[in-house]
Formats: structure tokens, C-alpha cells, sequence
């Protein structure tokens, strides 16, 4: 006769080593390490300049990762996702590859002023690193990304490298091959992120009534650096948002003259036209220190920039 005890005691043992048996199997199964996707840009410092200009990061959100990460995300569906707060994002000096930045479309407010004076219907959007559409974002795959969806890191700097490559062919169109091969890296960089923002029609454009007839391109085909530093100018019609174009101007005109401004009287003029707009403003000092330290962190030469910081500062206490 069988007795119930030892029965009892060899169904736990067998339901213990089952068990046991299902926890080894488990830890010999390695679940996919995810892995993001990285672009490396052709121009890698015109990019960092042009990131800081544009911030895109303000209008990003960080998440956490359990799978591969979907290149769109519409506003909908990001509700389902967890993001990541700040305090962790603090502690972090690299994203690890469990947790991916999303940009969100959105309409800027300088657009939308210019947009309105212009009269345009459609809205002018904006995601990453400053790249824009009206309605909505194209990305690969002729996907659309509209106002309040968000798009993946990679999809962002996809389209910023993209972008940075049309406009350095916009300006191997508008010089020689020699002409370019003698612009330095900052000039190149500062040039390129003019272009990012202007029209490439109003710097190719000749005007014999102007104090300065040549274009910008004409200055850089003439190597004549000082006046093409003086042609970091153009502003947007509408005078709300002349703030941020000269304090980006001003940005440029010290990066394409690794931290100086040539003593030319139209550069010279040109600084002081930008100075006396930010100088308006009630944060006027915020927004210089800004602008320095975007100068700074780019990597122009500091003995310059120091030495322009002082002259600035001169002219300031002047007015």
C-alpha cells in the first residue's frame, strides 16, 4: 500500500524541479538588445551650431523603448508610450539604447507672424532641427507626419543631414570649386547656416543701388571676407520677430570670423545694426551672454571673442 505522504511530498518535488527546470530554460533565452539607429552628419560642426540656433529640443519628448522604435508616433499614439522624466534625464550623459527622443511637429510662432503678413493658408510646420513643410512633414516611405505627431531621432537628424547636404550644393552652385576649397571650416559652417535659414535668392542677388552692390556669394567668390561678414543682414518683414534673426545674425558674423568682427565700416555696421535690436529688449544681456556662450561651445578662436566681447560691451556703454 502506497502511503498519501510520500505521494504528497514526490508530486511537490517533481512541481519544484518543473518549475526549477522552466527558470534555467528562461535565462538561456536572450531577449534582442535593442539598438538605435545613429546618423552621422557630412557636416558635423555646421550641424551643432545650427542645432543650438534651432533648440528643437524644446519641443521634444524622451520615452522609454520595448521594442524598436516606430519612426512616427502620432499624437495619439504617444499617450500609450511612458516617458522618461526629468530628474532620470539629468542623471544621464548618454541616452542608452532603451530610452529614444522624439520630436514633435509644431508651428512656430516667428513663422506663424510671417506667415500671417504673407498670407498663406497652409501652416508653416516645424520638426527637429529646424525642417519645415506646409501641412505636414514628409519622411521616408512618403510617410506624413502632421502638427502635434512626433518622429524619431533618427527621422529628424535624416532630415537635418538631408538638408544640410541641398544647401552646401546650393552654395558649390553659387562659387567656384576654388572659391570654395578657400573658405575655411568656420566660414563654411557660418555659411551654411545662413543658408539654412535665408532664401538662397536674396544672397545671390546683385543691387548696383546699394551701399554694397555684390551679393554674398560675389563677396565669397571675391574672397572679400569683411563685406561678406557685413552681409550676415537679412531680416524677416515682420518686426516681432527681429529679435532672434539679429541675435542669429550676430551668431554667424562671430563664427564665419572665428570670433571677430573685421573692422571694415559696413561689418562694423552691421554688428552695431544687430546690437542696437537686441538692445531694445528687456533681457538684452541674457541674450548676449546666449549668444557667447552658442560662439563659444561652437569653437571659435577665444582670444577673439574676448577681445570682441570687450568692444561690444564699449559700444553698448556708448549709446
Amino acid at each position: 500500500m502506497v502511503k498519501i505522504g510520500p505521494l504528497r511530498n514526490t508530486k511537490a518535488y517533481l512541481k519544484a524541479g518543473a518549475l526549477a527546470l522552466l527558470v534555467s530554460a528562461s535565462t538561456c533565452i536572450k531577449r534582442p538588445a535593442l539598438t538605435k539607429d545613429i546618423v552621422e552628419f557630412s557636416h558635423p560642426q555646421a550641424a551643432k551650431l545650427i542645432q543650438k540656433l534651432e533648440a528643437g529640443d524644446r519641443h521634444s519628448a524622451t520615452i522609454y523603448l520595448d521594442e524598436a522604435a516606430e519612426r512616427l508616433i502620432t499624437k495619439k499614439q504617444m499617450k500609450e508610450y511612458r516617458k522618461v522624466p526629468q530628474r532620470i534625464l539629468d542623471t544621464l550623459k548618454t541616452l542608452p539604447d532603451t530610452m529614444e527622443v522624439y520630436y514633435q511637429v509644431y508651428k512656430g510662432k516667428a513663422d506663424s507672424y510671417i506667415q500671417k503678413q504673407l498670407q498663406k493658408a497652409d501652416s508653416l510646420l516645424t520638426v527637429g532641427h529646424g525642417n519645415t513643410g506646409r501641412g505636414y512633414i514628409t519622411l521616408a516611405g512618403e510617410k506624413k507626419a502632421y502638427e502635434g505627431d512626433y518622429i524619431s531621432q533618427y527621422a529628424a537628424d535624416s532630415l537635418f543631414n538631408n538638408a544640410l547636404n541641398q544647401k552646401d550644393s546650393i552654395l558649390r552652385a553659387n562659387i567656384s570649386k576654388k572659391a570654395y576649397k578657400k573658405l575655411k571650416d568656420h566660414e563654411k559652417d557660418a555659411t551654411l547656416s545662413y543658408l539654412y535659414n535665408v532664401n538662397e535668392t536674396l544672397l545671390s542677388k546683385h543691387n548696383d543701388s546699394r551701399t554694397i552692390p555684390e551679393s554674398f556669394f560675389e563677396c565669397l567668390e571675391n574672397g572679400d571676407r569683411a563685406l561678406a561678414q557685413a552681409k550676415f543682414n537679412v531680416m524677416p518683414s515682420s518686426k516681432a520677430v527681429r529679435t532672434g534673426l539679429a541675435k542669429r545674425n550676430l551668431i554667424q558674423m562671430l563664427v564665419f570670423g572665428n570670433g571677430k568682427i573685421y573692422k571694415n565700416e559696413h561689418a562694423q555696421e552691421n554688428l552695431h545694426n544687430m546690437l542696437d535690436i537686441i538692445d531694445k529688449k528687456v533681457d538684452s544681456k541674457r541674450r548676449l551672454e546666449e549668444i557667447f556662450d552658442i560662439v563659444k561651445a561652437y569653437g571659435v578662436n577665444e582670444k577673439n571673442l574676448e577681445k570682441t566681447k570687450q568692444e561690444i560691451a564699449e559700444y553698448l556703454s556708448s549709446k
